[in-house]
């Protein structure tokens, strides 16, 4: 009689199918771990590109602000030397010459009668002006009209004190009589300070004598 055994070749069948299987997993593991290899090379590849880009960026981006920074050095310093040119051009200009002439003559023509100036000092356009006169009316029309002056700026008066009086001017005395004493006139001194503009009409620049405040030059003497 003959055995044939079934089971055993079903045996070898699912065995066979089973390494088939396996190998077929191994095979696909393979790829599967080659493709990540090769997307992560790829990409390490790619990040140094980028890397190396972001580092030649950096560097033109600093040449590019040093040359913004001279550019802009250089423009103020055009600017400075404009400045000075301007300054310098008004200051020897013809206006400017002729200047002192007009602020004594405006300065005479605004004095009052009965009002006597007894000094005129004036120094980097700060200007300080000591008189006397009859009264404090006198005084305060001798501001007002110097005001109206466009060489004299910022009049003000900072002084006023009564001071002894002064003698009146006498008559003639005819022949074989006494003078006669004359009568003491009471005056007032003053103190008037005010600001010249030599250029009346053009806008000083800082840091010039006339482009200065009178008080900011107070301030630099204390």
């Amino acid at each position: 009689m003959i055995h044939i055994n079934l089971l055993g070749g079903r045996e070898g069948e699912e065995a066979s199918s089973r390494k088939k299987e396996g190998t077929l997993l191994v095979g696909g593991l393979g790829v599967i771990l080659a493709g990540v290899a090769l997307s992560y090379f790829s990409q390490q590849s790619i990040l140094g590109a980028l890397d190396k880009d972001v580092a030649t960026l950096q560097t033109e981006m600093t040449k590019i602000r040093q040359q913004d920074q001279e550019f802009t050095n250089m423009e103020q310093h055009k600017k400075e030397t404009e400045n000075k040119l301007q300054v310098v051009g008004s200051l020897t200009s013809k206006e400017r010459r002729a200047a002192p002439v007009h602020v004594l003559d405006d300065l005479s023509s605004s004095a009052p009668e009965y009002l006597w100036l007894t000094e005129f000092a004036e120094r980097g356009g700060a200007a300080r002006i000591n008189g006397r006169a009859v009264d404090n009316q006198t005084i305060a029309a001798f501001a007002n009209d110097l005001a109206k002056s466009r060489y004299f700026q910022k009049v003000e008066i900072r002084e006023t004190a009564q001071e002894d009086g002064i003698t009146a001017p006498g008559r003639p005395v005819a022949a074989g009589r006494q003078n006669q004493p004359q009568p003491q006139i009471p005056v007032k001194r003053f103190l008037i300070e005010t600001t010249i503009n030599y250029l009346p009409g053009v806008t000083q620049q800082p840091g010039t004598p006339e482009g200065k405040s009178a008080e900011q030059r107070k301030e630099g003497e204390k």
